[in-house]
């Protein structure tokens, strides 16, 4: 176990399907069956194997393995990360929630589909940063659910996960988007049981850019059920396919991440020293406004996700062209480095106002390390940096 609290070789045995000595395979088979023979119902309905569209085999072996990575009572795999969290938004609303309080820093498609609830009578409201905002936000509306990321997106905002979890008491369910830390660097649902987990399987667990997914993870049965219910419903679940490639990237996630972290962390003091770079947002920068934040909830490595901004969006967008090694791309998460524009992709549909309070400038570029050389990773975005201002 590392000093991060994954379970590495336990869930490499999960992964192996708790396989023993006279078991021939290393890998499991990958179950692509639709429809299974009618057994004896020996198994509660979770757990019973009929039908693709309510379980099958092979996502069943991924969820049993995210569920000991993260250390939650359970976890269900969906074919994309926005069907996890709607479908965790959708059962607390079934549970009677009906106000919830979210981060203003998270992904766009988060607030877009947040959005959308809330023209269907859900109560939304946006607080923080700064956090101090959110938490009294938290305390004075009661809400019945709170929304945040352990790291934001775009620029790596750290929110205090136990002042939140203290000020949800036992009467709200705090739901984590965990993707841009991964398991691997935090694990909240030991928090406290009213907890729920969202990932998205295609960043960091995938890992390789050649797979969609989501996971919803969290301890309280009853959500359990309903979540199982609701996917059924709906028609959600991962395929055996996408779970095989996401359990392959859960295998080498410690590795992937802990190398990429460390790149990042190098990239990003490299650029802080940069006169052609105004800032650099990284939670392992101590001129990040969550530095101690980051440095109580993280281990000591603050993941391989920085960004940072070359002052406006004609710099920016030029830069972009001139890349040779790193990929112009949306995502992270994967082996390959790829840069993303935020102002006009993933956060477009926020306000000029909200953006530049919360440093989504013209200029801002999101930059996910991969596994290439970090040195090279930094020339080549340097050499296009200063071709472009030239």
């Amino acid at each position: 176990m590392t000093a991060t609290g994954y379970p590495v070789s336990e869930v490499l045995r999960a992964l192996r399907g708790g396989l023993n000595d006279d078991d021939p395979d290393v890998v499991p088979a990958v179950h692509v069956s639709v429809p299974y023979r009618f057994t004896s119902p020996r198994e509660p309905p979770l757990l019973e194997v009929k039908y693709g569209r309510e379980n099958n085999p092979t996502t069943m072996l991924f969820e049993n393995a995210v569920r000991i990575a993260e250390g939650s009572k359970w976890c269900l795999a969906f074919n994309t990360g926005m069907a996890a969290l709607h479908v965790a938004l959708e059962v607390l609303r079934g549970a009677g929630a009906r106000r919830v309080v979210a981060s203003r820093l998270l992904y766009g498609t988060t607030r877009s589909l947040l959005d959308r609830l809330a023209s269907s009578g859900l109560q939304v409201h946006y607080y923080g940063p700064p956090w101090g905002q959110l938490l009294q936000a938290v305390k004075e509306l009661a809400p019945d659910a709170v929304l945040v990321e352990t790291i934001g997106n775009p620029t790596l905002r750290v929110p205090p996960l136990r002042g939140l979890v203290e000020a949800c008491g036992d009467d709200c369910t705090l739901i984590v988007d965990n993707t841009f830390a991964s398991p691997y660097l935090y694990r909240p649902a030991t928090l406290s049981r009213k907890i729920l987990v969202v990932e998205s399987a295609t960043k960091y667990i995938g890992g390789h850019h050649d797979v969609l997914g989501g996971v919803l993870c969290g301890n309280d049965t009853g959500l359990h059920e309903a979540a199982w219910s609701t996917r059924k419903m709906t028609g959600t679940v991962m395929q055996p396919l996408d779970a095989f490639l996401a359990a392959r990237g859960l295998k080498t996630l410690h590795l992937r991440v802990e190398y990429s972290s460390r790149s990042a962390e190098q990239i990003a003091r490299r650029l802080e020293e940069e006169p052609l770079v105004e800032r650099v947002y990284y939670p392992g920068l101590r001129s990040h406004p969550d530095s101690a934040t980051a440095r109580e909830v993280l281990p000591g490595l603050y993941g391989g996700v920085l960004s940072f901004d070359v002052g406006d969006s004609q710099v920016a967008k030029a830069m972009l062209k001139r890349l040779q090694l790193v990929v112009p791309s949306p995502s992270l998460g994967g082996v390959e480095s790829v840069v993303a524009y935020p102002f006009e992709s993933s956060h477009r549909s926020l306000s000029e106002e909200e953006k530049k309070e919360l440093g989504i400038t013209p200029g801002l570029l999101r930059l996910s390390v991969g596994l290439e050389d970090p040195g090279d990773v930094l020339r080549d975005i340097l050499s296009a940096l200063r071709s472009a201002r030239a």
